[in-house]
């Protein structure tokens, strides 16, 4: 991370340190990886100094996942995804309306066509008895 972040990592012991969510002594929080079987690669932040003996202030908590409801901050940005949200259920919507009009038009192509190749049928078995005929004829 560059040096104009809130956050940083300790090349000491590879932990992120957070200024901006400082621990109840008011020192920036360390954030550590749970390697725990309950909770494998689940975040968390606790006491900077937490390994170290002597006082501690029992500082601890699990970080959120960051998802798109958790980065919506503002009811501006909440407005504009329930917009957002709206539109694509209208597009949705208009989807499904284009998709049944196409399966209503592709049936009427069906049979359309079905219907000229039954035309076709009964030509050629119309030509077939007449040139049978004039064959015989003679």
């Amino acid at each position: 991370m560059d040096a104009s972040s809130s956050s940083f990592i300790s090349s000491k012991r590879n932990a992120e340190f957070q200024p901006e969510n400082p621990c109840y002594c008011g020192l920036p929080s360390r954030v550590r990886t749970s390697r725990t079987k309950d909770n494998p690669g689940k975040k968390f932040r606790l006491f900077p100094n937490s390994m170290n003996e002597g006082l501690k202030c029992k500082f601890w908590e699990w970080l959120e996942p960051e998802t798109p409801e958790n980065e919506v901050s503002s009811g501006k940005d909440k407005k504009e995804l329930c917009n957002l949200t709206l539109k694509v259920s209208i597009l949705q919507n208009e989807i499904s309306i284009c998709k049944m009009k196409m399966e209503q038009e592709n049936l009427v192509v069906r049979q359309e066509f079905e219907k000229l190749k039954w035309k076709l049928f009964t030509r050629k078995v119309v030509m077939i008895v007449l040139f049978l005929l004039f064959v015989f004829k003679k």
